[in-house]
């Protein structure tokens, strides 16, 4: 059996947040899901944690206030490299806007654009699982 995977969620959606954590651990992939509700607060959170943090997945939703989805990707390729390369993004959105599809695909840093709402099945194949 494959190790369970360590999630991030990052959403300013209350309700978002505490379906995707229930569905991921029921699932089985996860026992360990870590949200935020601002993409500035998983930032800090990544910095100072970044020697203790497990390998991990991030769901990132595009549309927040404060500090969108592609604002928290900015200020993620600024980090240490040896971090980066201990977390893989998955951006979440209902967009049907192409220049959004296209800045996601175009990220080194985003594996997938993946549509809301969260379908585990769909993640689960994203991830090879």
């Amino acid at each position: 059996m494959k190790p369970l995977l360590h999630f991030f969620l990052i959403d300013d959606s209350a309700f978002d947040l505490f379906i995707y954590e229930k569905l991921l651990i029921k699932s089985g992939i996860t026992n360990s899901v870590k949200t935020f509700n601002s993409a500035r607060d998983a930032l800090k959170h990544l910095i100072t944690q970044a020697d203790i943090l497990p390998e991990s997945i991030i769901l990132l939703d595009l549309q927040m206030p404060d500090m969108n989805g592609f604002e928290f990707i900015d200020e993620f390729d600024h980090l240490p490299v040896m971090l980066q390369e201990k977390i893989r993004i998955f951006m979440l959105s209902s967009t049907i806007d192409t220049r959004d599809i296209d800045k996601a695909k175009a990220s080194q840093h985003i594996i997938d654009l993946l549509p809301k709402p969260l379908e585990i099945s769909t993640l689960k194949k994203k991830l090879g699982i």
